[in-house]
């Protein structure tokens, strides 16, 4: 993957359309972060399992997924401004309902809930860059987008764990799933005004395959039961695995079918036929994956000691944060010094050697001194991710055709929630085990499972079509394709 100097390249309303989606993308980004850092006092406060806990950071991911591929057709044919004011709708009803929350199935729910409308919002976010933005402005439009994120890390934990040491515990993870709503609503305000309008409804039907979307969703639901539930080992967890198969043919033969019924199936023949496409969704999901599992593991880890209050952890964490917005504002003068390849090889480098050393001293070290390690190796996991992310994003993004923008960036983000659901569950098991209680072996396993997931992020880089396919016109300059849309703005 090459790279050169390039110029802005886009629509003369693109910059009100941007801020309206970096305020959606602060608000859900900002719910995100807060979740890993409640979950101790939601488990104290309505008394949740292990299994109660895994779900409620895994639940966001899984319909975050589910929404995104209807979402990204139906914008990419009707506009995106209506779907993404209906997914901070979702969002917002979902957020309240898991304020009041009773007990710990409902909560979940209401993640359900918020996931979907998330994974709404977000089709629409990266449709929009990718219809208004092209070369190197599309590019710089990611690395916005990747700090924005950046941001919400560092003021998110912070604020949850302010408000977590200064009430109680039923309180507390109320007040903490509160504060983002507010964003929210500024966020509907923002999209109202900037989003481009509605676009002429076309008399051609709009195909969802919402029945191939499902049994993908179903797919990852059953491969993650036998990490969740404890009762699901040996033979039963052995047969779940095989229903999880017996779907996937499933799948194969209904995607099949649809296809040669004339409509677009999930997996649009289009992008499943580019090499770099896939494999850039590898990549981008092992990443995504891993480094959300590993961020939750090491979190949980550190929240249950009693010499680290919630605050303190969010503090020294914080810098990590701030170094994935730097990450993200240096990429694209490192891709142009670099090359891409080179860039994404640094940063899922560095991630894959982080993770690794931190199984490595986990046991060896006195919590202490991990924890000085940690918050140390936070900076260079944010320096990755800020490099990796918008990279990654456009390469894999630049090999959709125009037509296929919203459905390419919302199967790009469906692959990597689905990895998230699975990963993060994984990781939480594995370092909660079935007493809720983690240790250092334990937290070394899972970050062990993380680097492995990195290292195999790192190898599928190498491919030849990632690497010479698409990352050129990812960051140079190319005329933006007309967006009816934002004409009628």
């Amino acid at each position: 993957m090459t790279a050169q100097s390039a110029g802005p390249a886009r629509t003369p309303r693109a910059r009100p359309a941007l801020w309206a989606c970096l305020a959606a993308g602060f608000a859900t980004l900002f719910d995100a972060t807060v979740i890993t850092y409640a979950a101790p006092a939601v488990s104290s406060s309505l008394g949740g399992s292990t299994a109660g806990t895994q779900w409620l950071l895994a639940s966001f991911s899984l319909t975050f997924g589910l929404g995104l591929i209807p979402s990204g057709r139906l914008g990419d044919v009707y506009g995106r401004r209506p779907l993404f004011l209906l997914g901070l709708g979702i969002f917002l009803v979902g957020g309240v309902a898991a304020v009041a929350a009773p007990t710990i199935v409902v909560l979940v729910a209401a993640r359900f809930v918020q996931g979907l409308g998330a994974g709404v919002i977000s089709a629409q976010v990266l449709g929009v860059i990718q219809d208004l933005f092209a070369g190197a402005a599309r590019l710089r439009a990611l690395a916005a987008y990747t700090a924005v994120g950046g941001c919400a890390g560092v003021l998110g934990p912070v604020l949850a764990a302010v408000l977590l040491g200064a009430v109680g515990a039923d309180a507390a993870w109320r007040l903490v799933l509160l504060t983002p709503l507010p964003l929210v609503v500024a966020a509907l305000v923002l999209g109202w005004r900037g989003m481009p309008a509605a676009r002429h409804a076309r008399a051609t039907r709009v195909w969802l395959d919402l029945p191939g979307i499902v049994l993908l969703c179903l797919i990852v639901v059953a491969l993650t039961l036998p990490v969740v539930e404890p009762g699901l080992s040996g033979a039963a967890g052995i047969g779940v695995v095989v229903f999880a198969a017996g779907l996937a043919v499933v799948l194969v033969l209904w995607e099949h079918r649809y296809h040669r019924s004339g409509r677009l199936p999930l997996f649009a023949p289009a992008l499943v036929r580019s090499r770099g496409f896939v494999v850039g969704n590898i990549v981008a999901l092992l990443w995504f994956g891993s480094g959300i599992a590993a961020s939750s593991a090491v979190t949980l880890y550190f929240l249950q000691s009693p010499a680290l209050s919630a605050l303190l952890i969010a503090l020294v964490f914080a810098p990590g944060a701030l170094a994935r917005v730097g990450g993200s504002l240096v990429s694209l003068p490192v891709v142009h010094r670099l090359g891409a390849s080179a860039t994404v090889w640094i940063g899922l480098g560095l991630q894959t050697t982080l993770f690794a050393g931190l199984a490595i001293s986990a046991p060896l070290l006195p919590d202490g001194a991990l924890f000085v390690v940690a918050a140390a190796a936070q900076i260079g996991l944010g320096i990755g991710g800020g490099l990796v992310e918008p990279v990654v994003r456009a390469s894999t993004l630049s090999f959709a055709p125009p037509e296929l923008h919203g459905v390419a960036a919302s199967f790009l983000q469906l692959t990597q929630r689905l990895a998230a659901t699975f990963l993060v569950a994984l990781a939480a098991g594995i370092l909660l085990t079935s007493t809720g209680v983690s240790t250092a072996a334990t937290l070394q396993t899972a970050l062990a499972t993380c680097a492995l997931g990195s290292l195999v992020a790192v190898l599928a880089s190498f491919d030849p079509a990632f690497r010479r396919a698409g990352a050129k016109d990812a960051v140079t300059p190319v005329r933006p394709v007309p967006v009816a849309s934002a004409a009628d703005a």
